[in-house]
């Protein structure tokens, strides 16, 4: 990754967070750990812990251990409507107490006008996930410093709205005025980042392509089956998923097994799931499941989302002004390929 740190000078996202690369890791429920979440902040991106469903004790134990991991600034993801209003404050009160870099909120809207003034009291960037321009425009007036614009394209759960991300996207960053938006949805390689950092996105929340990594907590089976499934073989549900009430918009490669319940709810299989609770399940994944084709580590995940950033020109060092003309040069036919009337982000 020398020639992307030589060419990349950043953007607003990048100087408020302190990271290389405004490429976020999606802080997903039992998946992103502090292994995975290190591994990111490690390759200069931002790690967030997926808090969902963690008891206090332990969600603090995770962001202790990725701490241990790396010393580069992460985030911590939690959603407000589990666990009841006692269970959340405790969990919130270890997030307020440890103070990461960053506080994740999806799902939020009820505490948002509370949560907020208190996480940024405490010195924590808050950035908060959202599925349409109303409820983009809502995060803000709460204070959030970071909105992100999830498309329908996404994978596991989905906000409200049905709203395709090349059409969020530019509604949201009307709102927003000067103040960063990241793109979140089926963004899985630099043609994706390409595409979202030219409709004006300051970075990319990214989800299945690191649930694909070595260092994700997912189940291998659940990792290959992304890496065996097409563009056509997610499917966007409104039923049940696994510890959600029913009805909660969420996105599945759905298990076809009719003779299996199991294939009916949507979920994500942990690596300490029993083998066959991956196989029934309808497994959490996005439209850009069909461009992931192998599972890598982190870093070379990161690696292959950083080469979308846009180039800053004059930042190529001595040494190495060669790559840097290169990846110029190329930068407007990955914009044009990835922006175009087939493009799928």
């Amino acid at each position: 990754m020398n020639a992307e740190k030589l060419i990349y000078s950043g953007n607003v996202l990048t100087r408020l967070c302190g990271v290389e690369y405004p490429v976020f890791l999606a802080g997903m429920a039992a998946i992103s750990g502090p292994q995975l979440v290190a591994a990111v902040a490690n390759a200069g991106g931002m790690g967030i812990v997926g808090g969902l469903r963690l008891p206090p004790r332990a969600l603090r134990h995770w962001i202790q251990e990725t701490r241990r991991l790396t010393r580069q600034p992460f985030g911590v993801n939690l959603v407000p409507k589990f666990g009841g209003p006692d269970v959340f404050e405790a969990q919130f009160r270890v997030v307020l107490e440890e103070k990461p870099r960053m506080l994740s909120l999806f799902y939020a809207e009820q505490y948002a006008a509370d949560m907020i003034p208190r996480a940024k009291e405490a010195g924590l960037i808050v950035m908060v996930q959202v599925g349409t321009a109303q409820l983009a425009k809502e995060a803000f007036s709460h204070g959030a410093d970071i909105v992100v614009a999830q498309g329908s394209e996404g994978g596991g759960h989905l906000n409200p709205g049905t709203i395709g991300l090349m059409s969020l996207l530019p509604a949201i960053l009307d709102i927003a005025q000067d103040r960063p938006v990241l793109a979140a949805g089926g963004i899985t390689n630099r043609h994706d980042v390409a595409a979202a950092m030219a409709l004006g996105a300051a970075g990319v929340l990214v989800g299945t392509a690191f649930v694909a990594s070595e260092e994700s907590n997912a189940h291998p089976l659940y990792k290959q089956k992304i890496v065996d499934a097409t563009v056509d073989d997610t499917e966007y549900r409104t039923g049940y998923s696994f510890g959600w009430p029913y009805g909660t918009p969420h996105r599945v490669i759905p298990n076809h097994d009719q003779w299996n319940l199991l294939r009916h709810i949507g979920g994500g299989a942990r690596a300490i799931d029993k083998p066959k609770m991956a196989r029934k399940l309808s497994l959490y994944a996005g439209q850009g499941a069909g461009k992931i084709h192998s599972v890598v580590p982190a870093a070379e995940r990161m690696a292959e989302l950083v080469r979308g950033l846009p180039v800053s020109s004059g930042a190529a060092a001595a040494g190495s002004a060669g790559s840097a003309r290169s990846l110029q040069s190329d930068q407007p036919r990955i914009a044009q390929r990835a922006v175009g009337p087939n493009a799928h982000a």
